[in-house]
């Protein structure tokens, strides 16, 4: 009897370092390497871009306008940078800064998004303990990376100053959060 205890004990020793195991690679578990893989997989895919859908060439905005004075801003700087081209004109009492795209802003990649390199995870910092959403498990999480091959038009310093975003995705060492849901692919990322 002493025998078949001390086989059953190992028996399940066994299966529980099994299913310990399995866990671990389980890619629907929440850990830092399935999180860091989990936003790779969609950065390998999906570039930062300044505008999140592309601005309609040519764009015209009043000088005078103060809700648009941001956007005239960052006009002006992808203007500095060879993107765009400003052709001011008088309408009334206002001037008109007319953008159109130059030959090297037809070139970019995102077309009108402009979109200025792909991230690359280095290491997930921190995550929440995934609650629920509408049904689904979901984390917040904190990780470091670098933009994989910047254009040379956003290290331009009007660029960076326009867009800090920019300039945070080209700093010594970047950090930035990100919501992830565990759907029935796996962890995804939500914008």
């Amino acid at each position: 009897m002493k025998r078949y205890t001390k086989a059953l004990k190992v028996a399940m020793l066994g299966a529980a370092g099994a299913v310990l195991a399995a866990g671990c690679g389980d890619s629907r578990v929440a850990s830092k390497a399935n999180l860091a893989w989990a936003l790779n997989h969609d950065y390998s895919v999906n570039q930062d871009c300044l505008f999140a859908k592309p601005m309609p060439f040519p764009y015209e905005v009043s000088v005078n306008d103060k809700l648009l004075a941001e956007t005239r801003h960052r006009l002006d700087a992808l203007a500095e940078a060879g993107l765009l081209e400003r052709e001011q004109s008088p309408e009334g009492t206002d001037t008109i800064n007319r953008y159109v795209l130059t030959a090297a802003g037809s070139r970019t990649e995102g077309k009108g998004r402009f979109c200025y390199g792909r991230r690359q995870v280095t290491s997930v910092e921190k995550f929440t303990a995934p609650v629920d959403y509408q049904g689904m498990p979901l984390t917040k999480v904190e990780y470091h990376f670098v933009l994989k091959n910047p254009p040379s038009w956003a290290k331009q310093d009007e660029v960076r100053n326009a867009f800090p975003m920019v300039a945070k995705s080209m700093s010594d060492e970047p950090v930035d959060d990100a919501t992830l849901v565990l759907t029935h692919d796996g962890w995804v990322l939500t914008y």
